[in-house]
């Protein structure tokens, strides 16, 4: 410190010039050059060891630093993700032509209610013939094709996607003067986050514009590759192109356009309804006026896919991550950063938890627990147990737990020679928008607009919907090829799609599949030809299983991921099966990143029902008999008892202390023992374990998510009104906790409290639940088998809904 460094000097002087005797803090020309030295001094250490730290990725405070260093250790930001969204767009009929015509450009945005801009990325040409047929027509790069219309008698309505980006370019010009084999680089700045980047260069006094390619370092590019190297800064990026050894060179004098699509990523999962609305959209009539459209916009789904790019704290530790891992799957922290090991994972690292749950000459079995989301909100998953008398298990076979129904996922077959069950993804109902390959015939207007999937019981049916304006669409032949067997399928047309049945879905190829749908004409020939991927039914032995005991001819099987059957029930299926259960299975592919010994098996961690996990936490006192108010006539040397509030006899104003017979030489009395906050003992007669709170001892048993109840004593100079003070109360809370949520984190009493009470209109509060801090310090190693199996890590979390507050 700057006393220290004064006293040091102060010190050495008097030493020096021999004045020991002398007081030089008193002011004198002396004690002023000491003064000035030791602020230099001071200074000059300070900033020697802020630049020192700097050096270090874990110490680095200046966000320039951290992106630099994690450049060096070869790890590369993420992106944010734009969200998307499909908007319903209503237009009145009553055009004035008999044809009108009109589009809506490439750019067109779309508001929210709370200003977040959304945009299109192709044109949509719109074409009403006698205010009574509608044919609309995307044209995207180099392909068109048709959407479908949904036709009123008034009106016509149809969908477009839209994305959450605005588009933003920026010019810079490469100095005249660049001196051979000198590197270029500008700094680009922006708002928001950045969610793609492109960019051309033009050299001087030419009119061809070159497209240069990003690549993760300067030095993977030889003197004729046109790249450039996107770093992040404060402000913004920081391009670099190379010098024409290392990377080509731009010309002295190019003009360099850089094209910015700028999202706001997560906050872009807008909500149902929320997009009212738009820019205008207009019309040049057979007149030569120009008019408004009419028409009215609203979003019937929420937006999904946004994410935020990553923060300095996510850049700081996935760079670590990333260079211990090697990119492969060995050790508990490797598993906890599997989002940032694995490419293109659909897995939540910062809700995942391995758990060793065997571990034998033959192999290490490692189950990965994992959240997941759909519309932007958590599933409601358990992994169950259960007893069974089959061993083929059909999916959506309804568990319960604590009186909640639960649906299993997955089709699930029992080994009782082998232990195991395993388990097999076939799909119940998919809806996808087929992709147009090619079009042979453009005058000859039929569209597919939507593929629907579905499967009951051994067959599979497949309908391709179509949209056409002509007269002799119902002879139009569609054939179904499925590419990985070769297998093709005539497709009935009965006048507004096409089906075929298979009649066993086993005849479908395992994994991902594309199928190829061929329209023809009978006298035209091929129209048009589109496609889709996705998968019908996929074996999950490579990731999941599940154990099984076998008693007679009961089979108990452990780890059943399951959802909870009220949620489903409600949900869009088809939407969860392609935005969920499609991607999931895509993205889990372990067998490049982990060790050939080694078998990961993929499971939900529970995110709904009872939070059980705290009664695994060990125990500190000895255990007791029970829990009584009335001391037994005849105990017996060394019970211990809680003595329960309304405590009698000699164990009268002991309630919740524990009382253990003892012997005085000559009879046995009772000794008491006071607990302390978050003791825990097991109770003999329930074998369930109870904690000591401020409330007395209480059985830890929550729910998922944790509910939260408060007393609010409000302060006196409080002017705002009480909803607004309870919505601040829990707008904060979520807020201040919302980063810690996940698998088996801690959440104590006090922290809640001292949040609350450094709330603008609370004087103090009395927090009623959660009864007990909630917290985990189990042991794996020491539970019982059975106890291992039945283990599944909870998710703690809870929202502003699960938090009641009382105003007094």
């Amino acid at each position: 410190s700057r006393d220290r460094i004064r006293n040091f000097l102060t010190g050495e002087v008097k030493k020096y010039l021999e004045l020991e005797d002398v007081d030089l803090t008193k002011s004198s020309f002396l004690s002023y050059i000491i003064d000035v030295l030791s602020v230099l001094t001071s200074n000059l250490l300070f900033y020697q060891i802020s630049t020192y730290r700097e050096f270090f990725l874990t110490k680095a405070q200046l966000p320039e630093s951290v992106y630099n260093l994690a450049a060096y250790l070869g790890y590369t930001p993420h992106n944010a993700t734009a969200a998307s969204v499909s908007v319903l767009f209503s237009v009145p009929f009553g055009f004035q032509d008999s044809v009108a015509q009109f589009q809506i450009p490439s750019g067109f945005k779309v508001y929210s209610s709370d200003d977040i801009v959304f945009t299109t990325d192709y044109t949509t040409k719109i074409t009403v013939t006698n205010n009574s047929q509608v044919s609309i027509v995307v044209e995207e790069e180099n392909t068109s094709y048709n959407l479908p219309v949904i036709i009123d008698e008034d009106k016509f309505m149809f969908l477009l996607t839209f994305k959450q980006v605005e588009s933003t370019e920026q010019e810079f010009q490469v100095s005249d003067d660049l001196k051979q084999y000198q590197f270029v680089s500008f700094d680009v700045e922006f708002e928001d986050q950045l969610s793609e980047i492109s960019v051309t260069v033009q050299p001087p006094d030419s009119p061809s514009t070159y497209t240069y390619t990003q690549v993760s370092s300067l030095f993977l590019m030889d003197q004729d590759t046109k790249g450039f190297v996107c770093r992040r800064t404060d402000g913004g990026l920081e391009l670099q192109f190379g010098n024409g050894l290392i990377g080509y060179q731009p010309e002295a004098g190019a003009t360099v356009r850089v094209t910015l699509d700028l999202t706001k990523g997560s906050s872009g999962n807008v909500i149902a309804g929320s997009i009212t609305n738009s820019d205008s959209i207009y019309i040049t009539t057979d007149e030569g006026t120009n008019q408004v459209v009419e028409f009215s916009i609203t979003n019937p789904s929420p937006a999904y896919g946004g994410e935020d790019e990553e923060s300095i704290e996510d850049i700081r530790k996935n760079a670590i991550s990333n260079l211990t891992a090697l990119n492969r799957l060995v050790t508990e922290d490797d598993f906890k950063n599997v989002d940032v090991i694995t490419e293109n994972t659909s897995i939540l690292g910062q809700n995942s938890l391995p758990i060793l749950k065997r571990s034998d000459l033959k192999a290490n079995e490692v189950t990965l627990f994992s959240t997941i989301n759909f519309a932007s909100e958590l599933v409601p998953t358990r992994n169950m147990f259960a007893n069974f008398t089959e061993t083929q298990i059909p999916r959506g076979t309804v568990l319960t737990h604590d009186t909640e129904e639960y649906c299993t996922i997955f089709d699930m077959e029992i080994e009782p020679e082998n232990t195991v069950a395993y388990y097999t993804y076939v799909v119940t109902e998919l809806e996808q928008v087929p992709s147009l390959v090619s079009t042979t015939n453009k005058d000859y207007y039929i569209y597919a607009s939507n593929l629907n999937v579905t499967r009951t019981g051994n067959q599979a049916t497949f309908e391709l919907e179509y949209q056409s304006s002509e007269s002799d669409s119902s002879s139009v032949i569609c054939v179904m090829q499925i590419s990985e067997s070769g297998d093709t399928y005539n497709m009935t047309n009965d006048g507004t799609s096409f089906t075929t049945v298979i009649l066993d879905y086993t005849d479908i190829p395992t994994g991902e599949i594309t199928c190829f749908f061929t329209l023809s004409h009978p006298s035209l020939g091929e129209i048009r030809q589109y496609s889709t991927k996705f998968i019908f039914r996929m074996s999950l032995d490579d990731f999941t299983m599940s154990n099984v005991v076998t008693s007679g001819s009961t089979y108990t099987v452990y780890d059943i991921p399951c959802i909870k059957k009220s949620y489903y029930d409600e949900i869009n299926k088809r939407d969860f099966e392609s935005q969920v259960i499609q991607v999931l299975l895509n993205s889990l592919v372990f067998k490049d990143y982990k060790m050939i010994t080694t078998f990961i098996n993929y499971k939900f961690a529970n995110t709904t029902g009872a939070l059980e996990n705290m009664q695994l936490n060990k125990v500190n006192l000895l255990d007791v008999l029970a829990i009584k108010e009335d001391p037994p006539a005849n105990p017996t040397l060394s019970d211990r008892y809680i003595v329960a509030p309304g405590a009698t006899g000699v164990w009268e104003n002991h309630e919740n202390y524990i009382a253990t017979a003892v012997s005085d030489g000559t009879s046995i009395v009772w000794s008491y023992q006071q607990p302390k906050t978050n003791d825990i003992v097991k109770n003999l007669e329930d074998s369930k374990r109870y904690i000591y709170t401020d409330s007395g001892w209480i059985n830890a048993t929550y729910s998922i998510p944790l509910q939260i109840s408060l007393d609010i004593f409000m302060s006196s100079s409080y002017s705002g009104t009480l909803t607004g003070l309870m919505s601040t109360i829990r707008e904060t809370l979520v807020e201040a906790f919302s980063d810690r949520f996940g698998l088996n984190v801690n959440i104590y009493r006090s922290e809640i409290i001292d949040i609350v009470q450094e709330i603008d209109g609370v004087d103090h509060c009395r927090l009623l639940k959660p009864e007990s801090d909630v917290f985990f310090n189990y042991n794996l190693d020491l539970l019982s088998q059975e106890e291992l199996l039945r283990f599944t890590p909870e998710y703690v979390y809870f929202t502003e809904d699960d938090i009641t507050i009382r105003i007094l």
